[in-house]
């Protein structure tokens, strides 16, 4: 090989160093030998790895081994630490009319959607495998890469994938501060009310639909809920709205959550648990839990 690989940075170069040795240091078991020197050129460290040379070996095979494992150390850096560097990036140029803690929100969000609880590693990979692949195009064709420059020039798909979802990450944040104001005003409606009745039952049953029952087991009789009631010959009829407009009306002094089986906990149920807090209690399971109430 005539001219080193020569892979410059001016982001944390000791650990892209440290990085590249133990990377490079694999090779010696395939019988390549491999000196990573050091140059400084103003702000920039440049990593020269340059093939020693020495018996029984091919150049060109060489040379295309090292630049596959060049190629690998610096992908996975870039997915595992620059990703995060990038993503706070986009966060504060695209979204920097939010404050501090809002945009910690949103970059942790958007660290969650790139990475879903058990798939870290698979979604690193598929990330790492497409970064990597633009590394090994580019290093056919030039002997000098500069980090910072790459990922600014070389890599706009990638650098839209994340930008894409960090854009999703503001949706959610949003979509949560929403529903927060909405519990709020909810759980205002409920506390300012004197309750209509002291215990409401609610049994939650498939296909979304729901029974409100009495203390006395006897369904909920009010006249406060005629106009609701209404409501249930309608066609499409949304029974989680009903069932929450129900209950901020009656502001029951007591809930009790009734679960039949197969039944999912799903948003009317959170949603009544933020609102009524420590005025729910769950039923641990009784006949009308069984769905025979």
């Amino acid at each position: 090989m005539q001219e080193p690989i020569s892979i410059g940075t001016y982001t944390n170069p000791a650990l892209l160093f440290e990085r590249l040795n133990s990377e490079l240091s694999l090779l010696q078991k395939e019988g390549i030998s491999v000196n990573v020197d050091l140059d400084r050129v103003g702000k920039f460290t440049f990593m020269d790895c340059l093939l020693r040379q020495g018996e029984g070996f091919s150049e060109p095979d060489s040379l295309q081994t090292i630049k596959i494992s060049v190629a690998n150390c610096l992908a996975e850096l870039i997915v595992e630490e620059w990703e995060t560097v990038i993503i706070k990036k986009i966060v504060r140029d695209n979204y920097y009319y939010y404050n501090e803690d809002e945009k910690q929100v949103i970059f942790h969000k958007a660290k969650e959607i790139l990475n879903p609880a058990g798939l870290n590693m698979y979604h690193q990979y598929e990330r790492k495998e497409k970064v990597m692949q633009k590394i090994l195009e580019y290093l056919d064709l030039n002997q000098d890469l500069i980090v910072e420059g790459f990922i600014n020039f070389r890599l706009k798909e990638y650098q839209k994938e994340l930008e894409n979802i960090v854009n999703s990450a503001v949706d959610e944040f949003l979509l949560e501060k929403e529903y927060t104001e909405f519990i709020r005003l909810l759980t205002y409606f409920v506390e300012i009310q004197e309750p209509r009745l002291q215990k409401v039952q609610i049994i939650f049953k498939k296909g979304g639909k729901f029974a409100l029952l009495d203390q006395e087991d006897q369904p909920v009789k009010h006249e406060c809920l005629d106009g609701l009631m209404i409501d249930l010959i309608a066609d499409d009829i949304n029974y989680e709205d009903l069932l929450i407009s129900a209950l901020i009306t009656l502001a029951p002094q007591e809930l009790i959550l009734h679960i039949e089986p197969e039944v999912a906990i799903g948003d009317a149920i959170t949603t009544i648990r933020n609102v009524f807090g420590n005025r729910v209690t769950n039923c641990l399971g009784c006949e009308k839990c069984k769905g025979k109430g």
